[in-house]
């Protein structure tokens, strides 16, 4: 029988196993690289956890599985959660299971229902409290202390928790998966094994533009790399084979370029008076502004996320109104509902790092201001005129400009962004802070890390020679599918650059 082992490796780039292949323990990615059969592979736009994962699992782009990111644009402007409908829309291991292939699933990064089909077991992951469609595996979570995977990047972003301290937790998680994954393999002759880990990504944020990154990353990398390479071993004992993927890549940061408020100083955006008075005013933020934030980043936004639509629309409309004025001083947070639509053109909301989005305010949204003989004009003023951004080295900021219509190939799933924008090496795109400050960069800082287009992937032995060639997360679904003979179309989503 066939088999194949998979390994998932949230936000992991080349470069950092490059710079890590040497180092004890890591001996399978050193291998894997000299081989040449570890490549970087394309992810989505934006490069997000949301929708990467789901094109990795289907062999579809966002605008066909309809996750584009952790969020959707509505046409009332106000931004709502989404999740991959597994059901709707199947992973690849659904057509394994129908097969007769017997399927090992634990933690894949994204939001997974449990299966209602046999040949599958399986723990659900990132970013919901994990479950499991078996006693067997219930038990093992039992017995390894398993719960999921750690939700601790608000105690680290408070200060609670050191980094150091994280990374303890980390490494206890990742541990206690291989461990249930190992026990697992050993009761059942599984045909297809799939165990992902998010852990990478999590402290990638806090760390990655820190000296010492090594420090903190090489333990994480070192436990993951002790099951590539026992799953390795096995493939070598079985004639069976291995792949390694990751949903996309990551950089260190050092600074932010702040998209609305340079949109609002080129007149795209217009702010509400009552928040451009304020800070006009330049007033200290006062309790309401605090209290306004403390409901957007704090934990009750797990509750604002998980109202019905029409509830969270009235509570995003209720926090603008009522705590739009309390906004002050230089740099200062703003959202959509500080926005007056009705002389808006174009905005930036919901994608926040090194590749964001941007909206015509046209006649698909409830204010829309641009019509439609003027569409195409705005759009190559808006082109140009953020072509002309310059970073603080003085050359080009914004190193390529998408076509998002084109990319989502006319989806009706959601409201889609017309420009993709994505800043040079180095840079990460904030939607949020306002800035009078001429050159539009945050002072406060950025990120440590955050995201790039290249992830990974990499298959073992060598001697399996699948084709890597521009290699995309939507090859990943079809080139498993044919490994065990089934028929699979690869597809190709369109980048058109502007």
């Amino acid at each position: 029988m066939k088999k194949l082992y998979m390994i998932g490796m949230d936000s992991v780039p080349l470069w950092i196993l490059e710079e890590l292949k040497n180092e004890k323990g890591m001996e399978i990615f050193s291998k894997m690289l000299g081989e040449k059969s570890l490549v970087d592979m394309e992810s989505t736009l934006p490069p997000m956890t949301g929708p990467a994962w789901p094109s990795i699992y289907t062999g579809l782009g966002p605008g066909k599985h309809g996750v584009p990111d952790f969020f959707v644009m509505k046409d009332d402007y106000t931004p709502d959660i989404v999740y991959y409908d597994s059901n709707g829309v199947p992973p690849f291991w659904k057509s394994l299971a129908q097969s007769g292939i017997q399927c090992l699933v634990i933690t894949p990064a994204t939001v997974i229902q449990l299966p209602d089909y046999n040949n599958i077991d399986m723990i659900t992951g990132f970013p919901l409290p994990s479950r499991t469609n078996s006693r067997e595996l219930e038990k093992l979570m039992k017995k390894h202390r398993f719960a999921g995977e750690p939700d601790i990047e608000m105690d680290i972003k408070s200060g609670k928790m050191t980094e150091k301290e994280a990374v303890g937790h980390f490494i206890t998680s990742i541990k206690s998966r291989i461990a249930i994954a190992k026990d697992m393999m050993s009761k059942k002759d599984y045909g297809f094994v799939y165990v992902c880990f998010t852990e990478t990504d999590r402290l990638q944020h806090f760390v990655t533009g820190k000296k010492n990154w090594r420090e903190y990353l090489l333990p994480i990398y070192r436990e993951i790399a002790s099951f590539v390479n026992y799953a390795s071993t096995l493939a070598d004992k079985e004639g069976s084979a291995l792949i390694v993927v990751s949903d996309h890549g990551a950089q260190p940061i050092k600074s932010k370029f702040l998209i609305n408020s340079w949109l609002t100083s080129k007149g795209y955006v217009k702010l509400k008076d009552s928040f451009a008075k304020s800070v006009v005013k330049k007033e200290k933020q006062g309790a309401s502004y605090n209290f306004r934030e403390m409901l957007l980043k704090t934990k009750l936004r797990r509750i604002y996320d998980k109202m019905p639509h029409p509830v969270k629309k009235a509570a995003f409309r209720a926090l603008g109104s009522a705590f739009s004025s309390g906004a002050g001083g230089n740099y200062v947070r703003m959202h959509l509902f500080d926005f007056d639509m009705k002389g808006t053109s174009a905005f930036a909301a919901i994608a926040n790092e090194p590749v964001s989005s941007i909206w015509i305010n046209d006649d698909r949204f409830s204010s829309g201001s641009v019509g439609k003989t003027q569409r195409n004009k705005l759009m190559q003023k808006l082109i140009l005129d953020l072509k002309s951004i310059r970073s603080l080295e003085g050359d080009k900021l914004i190193v390529n400009i998408f076509d998002g219509k084109t990319y989502y190939g006319g989806t009706g799933k959601f409201v889609a962004p017309d420009l993709f924008v994505e800043a040079k090496k180095g840079y990460t795109i904030d939607l949020f802070y306002y800035s009078s400050i001429s050159n539009f960069m945050d002072p406060e800082g950025a990120k440590s890390g955050d995201h790039i287009r290249k992830g990974i992937f990499g298959y073992y032995p060598a001697s399996l020679r699948i084709k890597t060639q521009e290699m995309s997360v939507l090859d990943v679904a079809p080139t498993i599918l044919n490994y065990f003979g089934k028929k699979a179309n690869m597809q190709r989503e369109v980048k058109k650059k502007l």
